[in-house]
């Protein structure tokens, strides 16, 4: 077995599949090759049967990143590893065929911001810290973080967030919209699981659909277009029909997700 393969855990129950990243003594950050790992188990935890993914830290935080004690940057080629072994986990992610959900405890900084940022559902402690230090090493932010700022909090306050390298609380990154929501950090676990054992008990077939018309629709046309198509499809699958009959006789869908 590598020494990396016990880096990141895969659990699998009742439809949950939790990845949780273990090296708390390192604030769980990772190198390349643990995150080459995690790239792997992601794929393996949406390709079995699992209809909901939780991705979470051991300890007291998610991910404060890349680990950098290795780096060296007058010899690393680092555009390649960037788009060859790191992009590849945040797509693992932001692709997944099933709902996704952080739960970020304590730092999520660099790859571990982008890596929260790409679940379809982030969920933080309240004194969870997220952001971009990069500015006190003078490199640039990235794994998609400019585009989630900008997306979600608007041009002029990635920039402030970029330029000062100031990080957000998970009350305020909640607060803002960067994230759903905050919680207590002894609760943070139990929200997460709660949630995804109510995603998991849906229909999941509607809710990869979703997911695309989400991701793929360039405007209010294109997304009623992709609406039709996947509602046709939804309502002619196993679930679909469970649910117009459950409707119609009037009691809780017991869906498979198919």
């Amino acid at each position: 077995m590598n020494a990396d393969d016990d880096v990141i855990r895969l659990e699998t129950a009742n439809g949950v599949a939790v990845v949780t990243i273990d090296r708390p003594a390192a604030k769980n950050s990772l190198t390349v090759p643990q995150i080459e790992r995690l790239t792997v188990v992601i794929g393996a935890a949406c390709a079995g049967d699992a209809r909901c993914l939780v991705l979470r830290g051991a300890g007291d935080a998610f991910c404060a990143g890349r680990d950098l004690k290795a780096t060296d940057p007058e010899h690393d080629d680092t555009e390649a590893i960037l788009n060859e072994s790191i992009h590849p986990a945040l797509h693992a992610v932001r692709r997944a065929e099933i709902p996704t959900i952080a739960a970020v405890r304590g730092p999520a900084l660099g790859f571990g911001f982008g890596l929260a940022l790409a679940c379809d559902i982030v969920l933080v402690a309240d004194d969870a810290k997220l952001g971009s230090p990069f500015r006190n090493i003078g490199a640039v932010l990235d794994t998609g973080g400019h585009w989630f700022l900008r997306e979600r909090l608007g041009r002029h306050r990635a920039a402030e967030l970029v330029f000062t390298g100031r990080l957000l609380s998970g009350r305020e990154a909640a607060a803002l919209g960067l994230v759903n929501a905050s919680h207590g950090a002894a609760s943070l676990d139990v929200a997460a699981m709660d949630m995804a054992g109510s995603i998991a008990a849906g229909p999941t077939a509607a809710f990869r659909a979703t997911k695309e018309i989400l991701d793929d629709a360039r405007d209010y046309d294109d997304t009623l277009r992709l609406e039709a198509l996947h509602q046709a499809r939804a309502l002619a699958s196993v679930d679909g029909r469970e649910g117009i009959r459950a409707f119609q006789e009037k009691r809780k869908p017991r869906f498979v997700g198919r």
